[in-house]
């Protein structure tokens, strides 16, 4: 990660000035430094795993395995990995100083509640939905991340055994469709002018969020596992992060490896009709880009609506992958807009620091 690193910091520093708005008592010298930190922070990150059962694989929400299926066999393993495949690193970044910028995060001292904790897998593509909502909102919150074999971290919840989790002050809000809906319809009577809360979903709107859960997410899997090195490299992650043992994270980062190849290329792609898996992600991308955004800055005009915020937060997770590389050097329009959701989102407001 190192030389991603080296080519990544200067530009990153100047997102962070862009941006330093968010950080209102924030000098220059400070922002840079903090995004300096954040950056190297990030660059330690591997993706982690994903999650679903082999048969719900489809499913809009993830469930952890036992360990006892784990060890039963690649099959029930892989199937937690099914549906999602992304990390969180440095790349390459334009000048964000040229690009137009709409977002208006709502303050601290306006939220409508005290605090928010987010129960989650770090690469879960609809955990990331959630995160990318967060960060536009501009909404500290708390991420807890959950042991995938033991989940006990959401023992509290008893009936809802999925991810995504989020705690709003004492209320649980399950399932990331619900949380966003929630939460904006929580915060659209304080929302800056312009901004999508409050708004009801237009069709459009709602037809593209809805395809990023049905399709997006089944089409970015296959392309993330798609060689026995790249698979491997993805699950890196588990050796470094999360309140795990040494015993659990060797198990995650083998048998999910090996679980997820073997799934990728022998069950999701049959399953979804998935011949070349690239040439699938970039007709996803142009279909994306011709039908959902259409002549706009966004799917939702001259602002970011819920679809691409959603198709931003899976995107966004797998930057570092060859898949994100090569998805938009053979899609020359997807980079505009991605450029201009990474600005209107910004930063992470993670309360640990780390970057998504």
């Amino acid at each position: 990660h190192s030389a991603r690193v080296s080519r990544a910091s200067p530009m990153m520093r100047q997102t962070a000035l862009a941006l330093g708005r968010r950080a209102a008592a924030a000098s220059k010298v400070a922002a840079a430094g903090l995004a300096e930190s954040a950056l190297v922070g990030s660059a330690a990150r591997a993706p982690i795993h994903a999650r679903g059962i082999a048969s719900k694989v489809i499913a809009a929400e993830f469930v952890a395995p036992s360990a006892s299926r784990i060890l039963a066999g690649a099959a029930a393993f892989g199937g937690l990995f099914a549906a999602s495949a992304t990390m969180a690193t440095a790349v390459n970044l334009v000048d964000v100083e040229t690009l137009p910028q709409a977002k208006a995060a709502v303050t601290k001292e306006k939220l409508p509640f005290s605090k928010v904790t987010l129960y989650q897998y770090d690469v879960c593509p609809f955990c990331n939905k959630v995160k990318a909502y967060l960060d536009y909102r501009g909404i500290p919150y708390d991420v807890v991340e959950v042991n995938p074999l033991t989940k006990s971290e959401i023992k509290f919840s008893k009936e809802y055994r999925k991810v995504p989790i989020v705690m709003v002050d004492d209320e649980q809000l399950n399932d990331s469709a619900h949380i966003i809906a929630t939460l904006d319809e929580r915060l659209g009577k304080i929302a800056p002018p312009g901004f999508i809360g409050g708004k009801a979903m237009t069709e459009k709107e709602e037809k593209w969020a809805k395809w990023v859960d049905a399709w997006f997410v089944h089409v970015i899997t296959p392309n993330i596992y798609r060689t026995w090195a790249e698979a491997f490299k993805s699950f890196d992650y588990i050796t470094e992060r999360g309140k795990f043992g040494w015993v659990e994270r060797q198990s995650v980062r083998l048998s999910g490896a090996v679980s997820m190849y073997l799934i990728s290329q022998n069950v999701l792609k049959k399953r979804h009709g998935i011949e070349d898996e690239r040439l699938e992600l970039y007709k996803a991308l142009e279909d994306w880009m011709e039908n959902g955004v259409g002549g706009s800055a966004f799917c939702g005009g001259d602002v970011p609506n819920v679809a691409d915020i959603s198709v931003f937060g899976v995107l966004r997770a797998v930057k570092t992958f060859e898949t994100f590389d090569d998805a938009l050097a053979n899609v020359k329009s997807v980079e505009g807009w991605y450029r201009r959701m990474e600005k209107e989102v910004g930063e992470a407001t993670r309360t640990d620091g780390i970057a998504n």
